[in-house]
């Protein structure tokens, strides 16, 4: 929560980020910040299930190296990716988010995951957890998390209102067993 009141207030005056903040909390993100964290939780499995779906190879990767999306997606999300990409990428993820609320943090989950294992070797030098964790968080190629690199990329996701829905269904009741 203190990453996103820190770029509002890097744009505004303290008063109107303040109630920017309670906005976006109240508007976009309920349940990310409350005990348990159950929204965050259940967004973090969409964007696993998403990469899942939409490139195998990498679902499969992860899943070899036990990577479950809450070890790595649960600050991403709650940061709103403040911490993770640069300040250009993070405004422009901001503006889509700001009109079309969470989804958006959701593909930019995923397509963090899928420009960072795209190559081959890539994943194959990464061949533990921690070794796969480590190159999130330090070694991902900045040309990949530039604005263009990384919007185009998300933008061109294809994914459908629908899969969105039906995703985040299934991951509820899995959550809910």
């Amino acid at each position: 929560m203190t990453c996103i009141a820190g770029i509002l207030l890097m744009l505004m005056p303290a008063e109107q980020a303040f109630w920017s903040l309670v906005s976006i909390i109240n508007k976009y993100l309920p349940g990310y910040f409350s005990p348990g964290m159950p929204a965050v939780q259940l967004d973090c499995r969409v964007i696993d299930s998403l990469v899942c779906n939409i490139d195998p190879k990498i679902g499969e990767f992860l899943k070899r190296n036990d990577m479950e999306a809450t070890y790595y997606t649960i600050g991403w999300l709650q940061c709103a990716y403040t911490l993770t990409l640069p300040r250009k990428t993070v405004l422009r993820i901001w503006d889509m988010f700001l009109c079309e609320g969470v989804k958006v943090l959701i593909k930019a989950g995923v397509t963090l995951i899928l420009l960072a294992f795209s190559d081959k070797k890539v994943r194959k030098t990464c061949d533990s957890l921690e070794k796969a964790l480590e190159y999130l968080k330090y070694n991902i190629p900045q040309h990949l998390l530039e604005e263009e690199v990384f919007v185009n990329k998300l933008i061109s996701l294809n994914i459908s209102e629908e899969q969105f829905k039906l995703t985040h269904f299934a991951q509820l009741v899995r959550l809910e067993r």
